[in-house]
């Protein structure tokens, strides 16, 4: 009997199949091509690709860039000089789809970055900078795929901007202070737009002000608002940056998170404590991307791939695996494929003189390293074309080995890697290459289904009187968290999860009736609106404690700062327990109840549903149910 995967599987790809075919029959016209780009075409496709070209590899960076920036215009993000959108037709032409193509204000783009396809296959969603006086932080745009119908979404006039003052607060030239209304206004950026079921996009953004701890990188967290750029509501709560949303065919958001919580377990095992301010501590900081989702109304969030590689850019193939870029240890790129579902690192929640088991499985499979004729190879940037074929950015070492960071170019291989990962086994072609500038990002110009029911679970602002720890009582808007079953061993059967040295999962749950009460922390974001002081980075403290109800609990927060979660035993020690698992020295790991790999947030109104008890995370299953 097929599992329910391979069954949601095969009618994805059928469902894909009969849209295709009826986009073809009444697709819209493809855009002038330029003869001038015709001699950069390596090979004819029978699909067209959009794709991006620009004078930087910052399509290729996944942190933002360092540095406060209190002076107009802000603290730039992830730019290049020049950028243009382009799109590869099967004709062997190519097209330019912005460069020096008008929008309604008379205005021109000179950069831009992360293009997505509608689910009809008809529009491209973008993000955009403007050329000075405009001051140049990325936006987000659309076009049709024929080339017309350019138009902006987000950053106009009735554009509020941050969610609270940022960084910048200083005029061009001088000490003359800016307004608020204005910082708010300029002071941000839009970028990683995807199209979102219900007539939703949803984008990565610099729009909830915040340098994190222990650096100066703006954080970027996703938001989702209507297709016409109208009701813009966060996702997430990041303080570092979460990155390139992508949705999968069930209507999740797939992303990048930068798990870089600077918060420990204590070393008397007590409290969580940030990790600039003791010695010593039970556990190590986390430093990590991994892979996670969450459902458009912002509930359900969790993991999808928690690899021992950074997860970087993740998109799913029609192999039903996850592709994803991640830097080498030489700083190199490459992109490898790995089962949804797969976990293999829980930083936070691991003691600091543990090692986890090694694996019985091998969930992630590598890519090529060298091209057909031998020279090193870097792929970045993949995603999926029909045909079970994944669309990537590569570049080819010269025969002394150097690298041309220009010399990035589009190419397309066949999705089987099982086969062997060398170039030629997976039909490693290149495409198109323009020798002065990077091209990335190719996305298929194809229609995609998406199955999922949007539902906001929004019922009201969640009026309620909140006690804090701290004494003080909120009264207003607040969300409802809870969580069912937190001894709930939810990992079993995850790739990845059984022990090579027995067969044992390498995350297990907490025995039963360890923890006895859950404290909540809050990270409060760095606020920016002091007028001695430039950055008042922000604070950490216990702000609730909950008991537990049975086998799990529930508790009303207010929004804002970003918070973390650990489980607390009868001792009042932050709960931990062994493994089952043995690792190469023989020993059994031990875990920690605390969900630090990531920050938490809460939408006034709304409900967050959590499982189990972190060690792992909560497992993927909404990745494996078939289409409602």
């Amino acid at each position: 009997m097929k599992s329910n995967a391979s069954k949601y599987l095969a009618l994805a790809i059928t469902l894909l199949l009969v849209a295709s075919v009826a986009w073809f029959i009444t697709r819209p016209r493809w855009p002038r091509p330029n003869p001038d780009l015709s001699g950069m075409v390596q090979a004819r496709v029978p699909f067209p690709i959009v794709f991006t070209s620009r004078s930087s590899d910052a399509s290729l960076r996944a942190a933002a860039d360092e540095g406060e920036q209190f002076s107009y215009p802000g603290q730039s993000l992830w730019q290049a000089s020049e950028g243009r959108l382009r799109m590869l037709l099967p004709g062997g032409q190519v097209s330019e789809l912005t460069w020096g193509k008008k929008l309604p204000d008379g205005s021109t783009l000179i950069d831009v970055m992360s293009p997505s396809i509608s689910p009809d296959g008809r529009k491209i969603i973008f993000a955009g900078r403007k050329a000075a006086a405009d001051a140049g932080h990325f936006r987000l745009y659309e076009i049709n795929v024929d080339g017309e119908g350019l138009r902006q979404l987000t950053g106009g006039p009735d554009d509020a901007g941050c969610t609270q003052v940022p960084p910048m607060r200083y005029a061009e030239h001088g000490t003359e202070m800016l307004s608020d209304d204005e910082r708010q206004k300029v002071d941000y950026d839009d970028v990683d737009p995807t199209y979102a079921p219900g007539g939703h996009i949803v984008f990565a953004s610099s729009r909830t002000p915040d340098l994190g701890r222990d650096h100066a990188r703006r954080s970027t967290t996703l938001w989702i608002m209507n297709e016409d750029g109208s009701d813009k509501k966060p996702l997430s709560a990041n303080r570092n940056n979460d990155r390139w949303p992508w949705i999968a065919d069930n209507g999740y958001i797939v992303f990048s998170l930068w798990s870089r919580n600077r918060e420990v377990v204590s070393a008397d095992q007590r409290s969580i404590v940030p990790i600039s301010t003791v010695e010593s501590s039970a556990t190590l900081p986390t430093d990590q991307w991994l892979g996670a989702h969450i459902e458009p109304n912002g509930d359900y969030f969790g993991s999808v791939l928690k690899t021992r590689e950074p997860v970087w850019r993740a998109r799913r193939l029609e192999n039903n695996n996850f592709a994803f870029m991640t830097p080498t240890e030489d700083g190199t790129l490459t992109v490898v494929q790995a089962k949804a579902g797969t976990i293999a690192n829980s930083p936070s929640s691991l003691a600091a003189d543990s090692k986890l088991p090694a694996s019985s499985d091998s969930p992630v499979i590598a890519g090529p390293t060298q091209d057909q004729a031998g020279h090193a190879l870097q792929l970045a940037t993949p995603s999926m074309g029909p045909g079970h074929k994944i669309l990537l950015a590569g570049n080819v070492a010269s025969d002394a080995g150097e690298w041309n960071p220009d010399r990035f170019g589009i190419y397309m291989a066949d999705d089987n890697w099982d086969r062997g990962n060398s170039a030629e086994a997976m039909k490693l072609t290149q495409l198109f290459d323009d020798p002065h500038l990077v091209d990335a990002e190719p996305v298929a110009v194809m229609p995609r289904p998406i199955h999922y029911n949007y539902q906001t679970l929004e019922v009201d602002q969640g009026m309620a009187t909140v006690a804090m720890v701290n004494g003080e009582t909120h009264v207003g808007p607040t969300a409802r968290v809870n969580n069912s079953a937190i001894f709930l061993e939810n990992n079993r059967d995850a790739p990845g999860q059984t022990a090579a040295n027995g067969d044992a999962p390498i995350f297990s749950a907490p025995p039963r009736d360890l923890i006895e009460k859950i404290h909540i922390y809050a990270s409060h974001r760095d606020r920016f609106d002091v007028a001695e002081t430039p950055r008042v980075p922000g604070g950490f403290e216990l702000v609730l404690e909950v008991p537990i109800n049975q086998d799990g609990f529930e508790f009303r927060i207010p929004p804002g700062s970003p918070t973390v979660l650990a489980g607390i035993d009868p001792k009042g020690q932050i709960a931990s327990w062994q493994g089952r698992g043995l690792n190469e020295d023989g020993e059994m790991p031990r875990f920690f109840a605390f969900a630090g790999d990531h920050y938490s947030g809460a939408r006034p109104g709304f409900t967050h549903f959590c499982t189990g008890c972190h060690t792992g995370h909560s497992g993927t299953p909404t990745l494996r149910k078939p289409p409602r």
